[in-house]
Order: C-alpha cells, then sequence, then structure tokens
C-alpha cells in the first residue's frame, strides 16, 4: 500500500530544514519528508511476504524527492529507525541512512520505533503499551505513563509476563498499539481485564512522520541498534558451540 500526504507543489523558497526520516523495522516501511514545519510527503508500503525493503528502498527514497522536485543534496536531518524490530529490517534503514548522511555530509539520529509507535497515543488519560510481534511467542515492547516517562524500557517479553508487568507498572487504563497486541489480544484481555483496549488500527503503523518530529526534539543517544535480543543465528551458534 502507498499514500502521499499533504503533498504541496507551490513554487518559491524553501522551508528548512529539510528532514528525511524511514522506518523498516517492520514488514510496513514508512518514509517521511518534512520541510520546515510542513509534513509534505509520506509513503508507506507494505513488503511482499518473504521479501524485506532492501531492494526498493533507494528507489523510494529517490522517488519521495523527486515528488517535491528535490535531490538528496537538499536534505538538512536524516533520521533512521534503531528498532526494535526485525533485525535485517533495522539493519536496512540505518545502512542506507547512514550511507546517505555519510556522503552527503549530514546529521544522522535514531528513534526507537517503540518510542514512535507510542508517540501519537500520549497525553490521554490511559499509559500506552506498544508492541511488536518477536516471534518465537514474543513481542518487542515498553510502557509508557500518559506524560511519556518510560515506565517498561523496550525488551523482548513474553506476553503473559508482559501482562503482569504492565498490571505492576500502571495502576490505572491502558491503551495497546502495534502488531504484537494484534498477535496476543486475548492475553492481554486476560491479563488486564476491563482495563485494557486496543488502539485503533490506523495507529499501528510505525509512521515516519511521527519520527521526523521525534528525531528533531528528542532522538536517541548515539546510533546503535535496539535488537532487544540475540538473532536466530547468534541463537543457533551459541547452541551448537554449547552443546555436547
Amino acid at each position: 500500500m502507498s499514500k502521499a500526504s499533504r503533498v504541496d507543489s507551490t513554487a518559491g523558497p524553501r522551508p528548512s530544514p529539510v528532514v528525511l526520516a524511514c522506518d523498516t523495522s517492520t514488514r510496513v516501511a514508512s518514509l517521511a519528508l518534512m520541510e520546515g514545519d510542513d509534513l509534505t510527503a509520506e509513503s508507506v508500503i507494505l513488503a511482499p511476504a518473504g521479501a524485506n525493503h532492501s531492494r526498493r528502498l533507494v528507489a523510494d527514497i529517490d522517488a519521495i524527492l523527486a515528488r517535491r522536485e528535490l535531490t538528496p543534496a537538499h536534505i538538512d536531518l536524516l533520521v533512521s529507525s534503531l528498532g526494535p524490530g526485525s533485525f535485517t529490517g533495522v539493519r536496512i534503514a540505518l545502512a542506507t541512512l547512514r550511507g546517505l548522511a555519510f556522503a552527503l555530509d549530514k546529521p544522522l539520529v535514531g528513534v526507537c520505533s517503540l518510542d514512535a509507535l507510542a508517540h501519537p497515543l500520549l497525553g490521554r488519560s490511559e499509559c500506552v503499551l506498544a508492541a511488536l510481534d518477536a516471534r518465537r511467542k514474543e513481542v518487542y515492547a515498553a510502557l509508557y505513563a500518559p506524560d511519556g516517562e518510560t515506565l517498561i524500557v523496550p525488551g523482548a517479553w513474553n506476553p503473559e509476563r508482559l501482562a503482569a508487568e504492565v498490571t505492576n507498572r500502571c495502576p490505572g487504563d491502558v491503551i495497546g498499539v502495534g502488531e504484537g497486541i494484534g498477535a496476543y489480544r486475548d492475553v492481554f484481555v486476560t491479563g488486564l481485564g476491563d482495563r485494557f483496549v486496543a488502539a485503533e488500527p490506523s495507529f499501528n503503523v510505525i509512521r515516519a512522520s511521527v519520527m521526523a518530529d521525534m528525531g528533531q526534539v528528542n532522538p536517541r543517544e548515539g546510533l546503535d541498534p535496539l535488537y532487544c535480543r540475540r538473532s536466530e543465528a547468534e541463537v543457533k551458534k551459541s547452541a551448537r558451540t554449547d552443546g555436547p
């Protein structure tokens, strides 16, 4: 699926800064372009089953810039998701934008994918539980107070244990957002009861436009990926090393 948002083709001086943000930590990739205070283009792309975003990301970046008659040289700031999410997906966005930042000699900052997922829902009365499906019967998740304070830092969780921990950390209502909530909704409903409600489906996509805002105001320190657990390859290698 692909969507453009608030595209404005009027001529005249370009507002600044020009910010390009990208997330590929899940099957749904997101790209956004901000010029000054305005979101001028955004694309949301679902990768085919069994594929990742590596083959088309550079072309998608070229396309979103061309939509605004811009070139990479116009970019003032790049914002990449740091994960957690798919190990390959996290690396794709970060490596691509690292390369652009180096070639253009422009700054690159990072945003946690769970922070970006939760951000549009902050400021309500509920705590926000952001969760992505981590496979292996786990979710990548973090819990936030209504004012944005992190109550549970990003990590890999067994859903039942996570529901119990959320009960301990948040005394009030909880709104859940992300594909991990959909995958284990019954677990959270059982564990949290009437205190729990799932966000509307439109909130379940990590939006690069949100990341573009966050990257200018409150980026993560450093650019280390937030994998939150070892990859399957590392687990298998460790098992071979530790085995008889």
